[in-house]
């Protein structure tokens, strides 16, 4: 028979795995803390469209400031803090074209749009088989 210490245990991780999981967990809180700090002066600048001109302004080159530190810790990527800079200057700028919207496109649930959108393509095809 089997003795009964024969029972496996995970290997013990290594000095340089250990450090790697802190640094991890250090990181990840840095950036839940940088990524909330970013939406807070988000909503401050929104908020700030109805008011005084020089205090937009001022809010704004906060954001700005902020989207530039994120990016440089790694928290964000460059071209989504170009973007953002972009559409809250498009906003802020008096005299814009238009109001830019900031909310994220929604997809179409499958419903009868999407259902006549597979018949238009259907069509499209089958005209072009002929």
């Amino acid at each position: 028979m089997a003795s009964s210490n024969t029972s496996k245990t995970a290997p013990k991780k290594s000095d340089s795995a250990t450090k790697r999981a802190k640094q991890g967990a250090v990181r990840h809180e840095r950036n839940v803390s940088v990524a909330t700090s970013l939406k807070t002066m988000e909503k401050k600048v929104l908020k700030a469209l109805g008011g005084e001109a020089d205090e937009l302004k001022k809010v704004f080159e906060q954001l700005s400031s902020m989207l530039d530190k994120a990016v440089k810790k790694g928290v964000l990527h460059k071209n989504k803090a170009a973007r953002k800079k972009s559409l809250f200057n498009a906003r802020v700028t008096p005299g814009a074209a238009a109001p830019v919207k900031l909310v994220k496109k929604v997809k179409a649930a499958r419903g009868e749009s999407a259902k006549e959108k597979s018949r238009a393509r259907a069509k499209i095809k089958s005209k072009s088989k002929k």
